[in-house]
């Protein structure tokens, strides 16, 4: 078997598994937002329930929140219950004060204090810091479940370490 190099980032991995609903009103909805260079993707579960994957980039006048926003009002919903913030690059973190400024975000979740040093990181991570501390922020470990009521996100990677068990 031949092994990728290992790329020394520190991401936070997520796998979410769809739990039956009985007498679900919707569907499960995901939506993959292109943010030119990352991706964010939003999920709302069946009772209406959100899930953000990173938040794009900064700057840009606003472009990716703007189309967080789009995403969002298309499935039917005006806030973020909860978003994951995978890694602190720009393309993935650098994205939140902008879009908390244009819709409220519940929770936050990642995988603890950065390790990076470059400049666009640490700006990225600064910035999620600040909006982070107006809300609740969870620091996660693989293994953990979050709480969301419609699908089952379980945690498989974060801060270096994997899941033990299938």
């Amino acid at each position: 078997m031949r092994r990728l190099p290992l790329i020394p980032v520190v991401l936070l991995a997520v796998c979410i598994l769809l739990a039956p609903v009985a007498g679900a009103p919707k569907p499960l909805q995901i939506y993959f937002i292109d943010v030119e260079g990352g991706q964010s993707t939003l999920v709302v579960d069946p009772q209406g329930e959100s899930l953000l994957i990173d938040t794009g980039w900064d700057d840009f006048k606003g472009r990716d929140a703007d189309r967080i926003v789009t995403a969002a009002k298309a499935a039917g919903i005006d806030h973020i219950d909860d978003a994951i913030i995978t890694h602190y690059h720009s393309d993935h973190a650098g994205g939140v004060p902008q879009l908390a400024a244009k819709m409220k975000i519940g929770a936050f979740f990642d995988h603890g204090a950065n390790t990076e040093t470059s400049a666009d990181t640490t700006r990225a991570y600064n910035g999620y810091l600040k909006v982070a501390a107006q809300a609740k922020r969870v620091t996660v470990k693989p293994g953990d479940v979050l709480p969301l009521k419609g699908i089952r996100v379980q945690v498989l990677t974060s801060a270096g370490a994997e899941i033990t068990e299938p």
